[in-house]
């Protein structure tokens, strides 16, 4: 399918190219503001080509007259030149008198050359709308009115006969009298003019019978018989003219044509009437037979109010079915573009019937392309430029384009019409911007005598003219021709570099025809090999050059009218050729070689043949293969936040004929990255874009042969899985470049995502114990600084998650502040760490003395704990938030987001309160701090089926040592202690006992003496 849409655009681009029918324009300029190009046609004067331009507000030699207006006469030279004024008239106002009337000409600013044809070898006609004119009698006149003037020039003897039909001796009473019937005093005749092939004028007044607007038809002879007489008003026999009838201000003759158009060999008129119908605008078909008072014979009606239909006006037989045609334009026409009203113009075509009908309706209809650019501002028949049989049409639109600089467009005839689109567009070759390129168009005219019509371009705004002339058309075809026309890889009958090869032959011929083409004509021909392939990837070659295109020059002489070219091209060996199925195109393209040729190419220049590869598919040389794929994942389920992997493993099947340029194609979830191929059969896998889509193809062999079966895993890392719903899925298929049955079945497996996570909660403090007393520390009982209250006591709380999953949760500390109403820690700053946001249930419980910063005392404390309230000495006091005694202070921290291996810290600093320690001497505290944790969700869509949750406690020792350093001894201790001594010394008795320490004889002394006699007083006295 895709290389027969090649093929038929290639044909659509032979047919439809546009042409360039027109070399470089030949420009003619006249005196700056005179409005030079205003008007234009073609002249001959023996035999010699002219171009005759109007400057209708030129100034002349005419004396006293004031921007009269010209006509120029300029010598056609391929290099343009200098333009001569013609002289139609040398004098200047005129007054005649006669049977007592006074009669007044005035030639200032009358517009001589609003209007210019050429009659004939001989005769050139002009006219001046403006053209006023007066009538007086005695003390009445008529007076000064735009009745205008038209003047026929016979260029041999240089005299001319003026035309102006509206010329009246009735004064202003008499036409009140009439109630100003028949009133031509402003018909501005010459407004618009045209020539019938007879030789007979047709002239527009659109002033006429105010405003009405009227067109007069007259034989050239007939005027140039009237210039016999001198007289101021002429009679001119054989005049007909449309008749007063219907509404004023319709500006009836504002635009006139001719043609056949009655079914009779009589010219008819056609005459444009743009006001008429409320602004909608009619154009009116006159018949030529009519003789005095013009008979209406047809009336095409506008479609739009305000569209100015019939501002101009072409016949031609355009489908070339010998019936001429009518074309009419409207320049304000507004078209819908996007439901909004846009000014683009407009130009419609009536065909004409058998039978001399028209439809009511336009047969075609031709918009503008740029917003305000009057398109169908001017019409002309071109002729045949193409020389196809059918009359081509230029259209102009004065301010068309990017940059308002005017454009012509060449539409081109067939037998429907008109070409819906444009062959050529023309752009102003002037610099500046709104110079009314395209404002007027003459065709028809052959200037350079080389058989083809040429064009002339008026731009008033820039007083310049340009003819555009037409190049030769070289009509051409190309054939091609492939032999064999297909590709047998086992078939090799020529040589490459000594290897054989498959070949085949090509045949290129071209063929050319046309009107007065060169004598030889040089081409340019451009051969293609596979052309639809990228380069490299091309699977045929020239067997003379090794490359796919090629480049020759073909000279065709016009006697011959064809040449022909053969080359030799060879298949490359299996090994370099990825695709063996689709067809193989060979393209070859003509051009002109040498662009000075002045002639162009039109037809076919183009052509396209294919071959194709020959493969073992049997006798009708197709491919039908059978493919089967099944696929599980290894895993079935994934979990959010780790470094998951999926293993896919598959099953591929061929049970049917070869599969080409086969190939697994697994469409994944976002964020999911192929990874590698393992397993039995190791696949070559690539992941890439296609269509915005992200999928991974493997190569599965080219071809997959019959049953032939491939187990390989895929290994694919899946992230991102926060955002997944419930499950990630994969589809796989196997397709092939077959043209039967390419694929296999399509595989869906889904992964299941889950979330998990685990956390873990600790705490510690900093410092773990303080002992009392503090050396050199006073306690003040009314502290004045954070520094007075005691040492700094930090819990620090830590909750890690080790994943997978990352958690949203909510961390509580419950802080010990006092017991029994007195301070024992002083917390003066809010629970604070990094990515944390805490608060307390009660600010005032942080810092409730304001000692941070604070220079003055505390003005007030609680009455302090009395030491009759111990029970016993050195007791340990338990301080714990469990305990109603105790007072506490909750934190509320939000963790959010808290990824795998992150950890959310949490710190509370206090002082301790020293003063109210000291009151209770030797009594110990444990002063125990708790936090607890919940998690909220997780991360992600999905949610685990339970929430983690967990608690853990810190606490800080507060101890006393006895006084002077020492510390209590246990009664124990002091108790083996004395027992041990007693030993001792029961032992070092024993020890002198033995050695008779006890029994020794001490010597003798004086106090002895003295004993010895006490003794014996004693014993004497017992006796």
């Amino acid at each position: 399918m895709c290389a027969l849409r090649y093929v038929c655009a290639l044909l659509c681009l032979s047919v439809c190219v546009c042409l360039n029918l027109l070399d470089e324009a030949v420009m003619f300029s006249g005196q700056t503001g005179s409005l030079f190009g205003f008007s234009l046609d073609f002249h001959t004067i023996n035999n010699k080509s002219f171009v005759v331009i109007g400057a209708p507000n030129a100034n002349t030699s005419q004396s006293r007259i004031i921007q009269g207006g010209g006509v120029f006469l300029c010598p056609w030279s391929p290099g343009g030149g200098p333009c001569d004024i013609i002289d139609f008239d040398m004098k200047g106002d005129e007054d005649f008198s006669s049977s007592g009337l006074l009669f007044h000409t005035f030639k200032s600013r009358q517009w001589f050359g609003a209007s210019v044809r050429s009659v004939s070898n001989t005769h050139l006609l002009a006219c001046a709308p403006l053209f006023h004119w007066n009538v007086q009698r005695g003390g009445a006149e008529s007076g000064k009115t735009p009745v205008g003037n038209c003047l026929l020039l016979d260029q041999t003897t240089g005299s001319s006969t003026f035309f102006s039909p509206c010329r009246g001796i009735m004064m202003e009473d008499d036409y009140k009298l009439m109630k100003n019937r028949n009133d031509q005093r402003y018909c501005e005749v010459g407004f618009s003019v045209d020539i019938t092939k007879g030789g007979r004028l047709v002239l527009g007044a659109p002033g006429s019978f105010f405003f009405q607007g009227q067109v007069f038809t007259v034989d050239v002879s007939d005027i140039i018989d009237s210039g016999r007489s001198k007289d101021p008003i002429q009679y001119v026999g054989g005049i007909s003219q449309s008749d007063e009838r219907g509404d004023y201000d319709l500006y009836c003759g504002y635009s006139v044509a001719s043609g056949l158009l009655t079914g009779d060999s009589t010219p008819d008129y056609v005459v444009g009437v743009p006001n008429d119908r409320n602004t909608a605008g009619t154009v009116k078909i006159y018949d030529g037979r009519s003789v005095g008072t013009l008979r209406l014979y047809h009336t095409f009606l506008g479609a739009q109010v305000a569209s100015y239909f019939g501002h101009s006006l072409a016949v031609v037989d355009i489908n070339s079915d010998g019936l001429d045609d009518v074309l009419i334009g409207a320049p304000l026409y507004m078209d819908r573009v996007m439901e909004q009203l846009q000014e683009r113009g407009q130009v419609v075509v009536y065909l004409q019937r058998k039978h001399t009908s028209f439809s009511s309706q336009p047969d075609q209809s031709l918009i503008g392309f740029s917003l305000y650019g009057r398109f169908g501002s001017a019409l002309t028949v071109l002729g045949d430029l193409d020389m196809d049989s059918y009359q081509d049409v230029a259209v102009g639109a004065p301010w068309s384009g990017d940059r308002e600089q005017g454009q012509v467009f060449i539409y081109l005839g067939n037998s429907n019409g008109l070409s819906v689109t444009p062959s050529q567009v023309i752009d102003s070759p002037l610099p500046s911007s709104r110079m009314a390129f395209g404002f007027t168009l003459r065709g028809g005219a052959d200037i350079d005598d080389n058989g083809y019509p040429d064009l002339l371009v008026g731009a008033w705004a820039a007083d310049r003219a340009f003819v555009y002339r037409s190049q030769a058309v070289i009509r051409s075809r190309v054939s091609l021709c492939l032999l064999p026309d297909f590709l047998n890889p086992d078939i090799k009958l020529c040589h490459q570099e000594n290897t054989p090869v498959s070949c085949f032959h090509i045949q290129m011929c071209v063929y050319v025809s046309g009107h007065r083409i060169p004598q030889e004509t040089a081409l340019k021909l451009e051969l293609h090999l596979d052309k639809m392939k990228q380069p490299m990837a091309r699977r045929t070659l020239l067997l003379s050059t090794n490359q796919a295109q090629d480049t020759m020059i073909l000279r065709v002489q016009r006697e011959v009218g064809m040449a022909c070219v053969n080359q030799t091209a060879y298949l490359r060996s299996e090994e370099e050729i990825r695709d063996k199925l689709s067809p193989i195109f060979i393209t070859t393209n003509i051009s002109l070689f040498n662009t000075t040729q002045h002639a162009l190419l039109h037809g076919q220049t183009h052509a396209a043949a294919q071959t194709r590869i020959v493969l073992d598919c049997g006798d009708d040389n197709i491919c039908v293969p059978d493919l089967k794929l099944s696929a599980e994942a290894v895993s079935d389920s994934v979990l959010v936040g780790e470094d998951q992997s999926v293993v896919l493993s598959l099953s591929a099947e061929n049970d049917g004929e070869g599969a080409y340029e086969t190939e697994l194609v697994v469409r994944i979830p976002e964020h999911t990255h192929f990874q590698s191929s393992r397993g039995v059969n190791r696949l070559v896998c690539v992941q890439r874009k296609d269509n915005q889509t992200v999928i991974v193809t493997c190569d599965l062999g080219n071809p997959m042969k019959p049953r032939q079966t491939l187990r390989s895993d895929l290994l694919f890392s899946v992230g991102r899985l926060e955002e997944v719903e419930s499950h990630v899925t994969f589809v796989l298929r196997i397709r092939s470049k077959n043209s039967v049955n390419p694929c296999s079945n399509e595989v869906s497996v889904k992964v299941q995502v889950k979330a998990e996570a685990t956390l873990e909660i600790r705490g510690g403090s900093s410092p773990p114990d303080i002992v009392l007393p503090l050396p050199d520390w006073q306690p003040a009982m009314n502290p004045g600084s954070l520094g007075a209250v005691g040492p700094l006591v930090e819990h620090v709380y830590e909750l890690r998650n080790y994943g997978p999953s990352g958690v949203n949760a909510r961390l509580m500390v419950d802080f010990p502040s006092t017991w029994r109403h007195h301070y024992l820690l002083y917390i003066f700053t809010n629970a604070s760490e990094e990515s944390l946001s805490c608060r307390t249930l009660n600010a005032s419980q942080i810092d409730p003395f304001k000692l941070v910063n604070a220079s003055s005392s505390v003005s007030a404390v609680s009455a302090l704990i009395q030491q009759g309230e111990t029970d016993s000495h050195r007791q340990t006091v338990h301080v714990n938030c469990s305990n109603s005694e105790a007072g506490c202070v909750r934190f509320v921290c939000d963790v959010t987001a808290l990824g795998r291996g992150f950890s959310a810290v949490v710190r509370i600093s206090a002082r301790l309160w020293t003063y109210t320690l000291t009151k209770t001497p030797y009594l110990n505290y444990e002063l125990i701090s708790s936090a607890y944790y919940d998690v909220i969700n997780t991360s992600s869509k999905v949610q685990p089926g339970l929430l983690p949750s967990g608690h853990t406690q810190t606490q800080i020792s507060v101890l006393w040592r006895p006084p002077d350093g020492e510390e209590d001894v246990p009664i124990g201790y002091i108790v083996l202690s004395i027992m041990s001594g007693l030993l001792v010394l029961s032992l070092i008795c024993f020890v002198f006992w033995k050695l008779g320490f006890f029994q020794r004889t001490r010597p003798p002394t004086d106090d002895d003496d003295g004993e010895e006699q006490r003794l014996d007083e004693e014993c004497h006295v017992t006796e």
